[in-house]
């Protein structure tokens, strides 16, 4: 398993972990909390579309 496939994965419980973070804070009524992680999670998410595409369309090793 490559290198950018263990970030990837590491990335996906770390998201995982900010949606546990944001109900957690929902349920507590820390509103300022839950958005912030809310938003963390989101941007997360979309950077592990972005990193999944690039690492789905390259087969390939970088070659150094």
């Amino acid at each position: 398993m490559g290198l950018s496939k263990i970030v990837f994965v590491i990335s996906i419980m770390a998201s995982f972990l900010m949606l546990v973070a944001s109900v957690i804070a929902f349920v507590i009524q820390d509103i300022g909390y839950f958005w912030m992680m809310f938003i963390l999670m989101v941007v997360s998410i979309l950077q592990n579309i972005s990193v999944y595409k690039h690492i789905s369309t390259t087969d390939e090793p970088i070659k150094s």
